[in-house]
């Protein structure tokens, strides 16, 4: 079920919209885009830096998810049950976006499942910090 919170970068991979915003670490502007995702782990980001739209794949690449098996047995009844229990993690994530001009865009990103956070660096080495969510 982590699959789903991958790209949302959690919210996206579920099968619904999320949204991104990055901010340039030389200057305070902030930027706005999208991210779109399926239950398969995998999606698309858009965003527009300085009048230039990005778009690209994004894809969970990465988690630390765990879950476990509970089994109980009834003592008068012999009734068997059983259930899963997940015990969360954290999600790694990559895109790489590129625009119409040839420029690129490349993002890492981690996630719990309610929202998430990374960095993204262009290909002039321009550094910016991203969160994203739903």
């Amino acid at each position: 079920m982590r699959a789903a919170l991958a790209i949302a970068f959690v919210a996206a991979l579920a099968g619904c919209a999320g949204y991104v915003q990055m901010m340039p670490r030389d200057s305070g502007k902030v930027y706005a885009g999208t991210v779109q995702g399926s239950a398969t782990g995998a999606g698309t980001m858009t965003i527009a830096i300085d009048g230039e739209q990005y778009t690209g794949p994004v894809v969970r690449t990465g988690s630390s998810d765990s879950f476990g098996f509970i089994q109980q047995y009834g003592t008068k009844t012999g009734i068997t049950t059983g259930t899963i229990v997940s015990a969360g993690g954290t999600a790694t994530v990559k895109a790489i976006l590129s625009s119409p001009a040839g420029r690129g865009l490349r993002c890492e990103f981690s996630s719990d499942g309610s929202g998430g956070g990374g960095i993204c660096v262009d290909d002039k080495g321009r550094v910016l910090d991203a969160i994203v969510g739903r």
